[in-house]
Parts: C-alpha cells; sequence; structure tokens
C-alpha cells in the first residue's frame, strides 16, 4: 500500500490516538506495542512510513530502526521520543531516520512531515 504508516510504541493509548487521527488522514495504519510485532508487519506487507517510539523494552526504537532499514531500505522512519539527547539524535540519523519528533507529539507537524514523505506515493 502506497499510504501505508505503522506506529510503533508501548504507550496503547498513544498508538490508539494516533491510528484513529491518521486514519482520517486517508493513511492505512498499522499499530504495534513492541518491536517484535513491527518486524512481524514488516515483513508481512509493504510499509511505506514507520513512527518508532525510541524508549522501548526490549528492543528501543533505534534498533528497530537499524533493523527496519536493514530489512527495508526504502521505509521511511520517523522517531519520536520524550527524551531527546545528542546521542539518540545522532544514532537515529546514522541509520537512517528521516526525521525525529519530541513529546508530547505536534499533531499537525506529524501529518505535515507525512503528507510530504507520502505526497507523490498516495
Amino acid at each position: 500500500m502506497d499510504s501505508s504508516v505503522l506506529v510503533v510504541d508501548d504507550e496503547e493509548n498513544l498508538l490508539v490516538l494516533l491510528a484513529e487521527i491518521l486514519s482520517k488522514e486517508g493513511y492505512q495504519v498499522k499499530t504495534a506495542n513492541s518491536a517484535y510485532d513491527a518486524l512481524d508487519f514488516g515483513d508481512q506487507s509493504d510499509i511505506r512510513v514507520a513512527i518508532l517510539d525510541i524508549m522501548m523494552y526490549p528492543i528501543d526504537g533505534v534498533a528497530l530502526l537499524a533493523e527496519i532499514k536493514k530489512r527495508s531500505p526504502s521505509t521511511q522512519v520517523i522517531m519520536m521520543t520524550g527524551f531527546l539527547t545528542t546521542e539518540t539524535q545522532t544514532g537515529c540519523l546514522k541509520y537512517g531516520a528521516t526525521d525525529y519528533l519530541t513529546k508530547p507529539l505536534d499533531i499537525k507537524k506529524l501529518k505535515t512531515l507525512l503528507r510530504g514523505l507520502l505526497a507523490d506515493k498516495r
């Protein structure tokens, strides 16, 4: 699917909220509350954009980013965190993150970012 978006976070409330908001925007949204579920989704379908939380256990978002890009280099990845550090930011860019957002999320900024990433591919 050209407008497929995967949201990965261990906060169930955020997953539900983002799924609802992004679905209303016309995206095909899948959610996962762990890196393992996210990788299963990625193996089963073409994900155009993944939105990953950095602080997850046992596999954090940076490690998940690296694995997603290894398996599917064309997937665009947006990182989100409430605890952005220079080290984390550098790691995200090193492994190919397209962008990063801080929590609490600016939904307007997320929508704009997604439109830009998927505009000519929808």
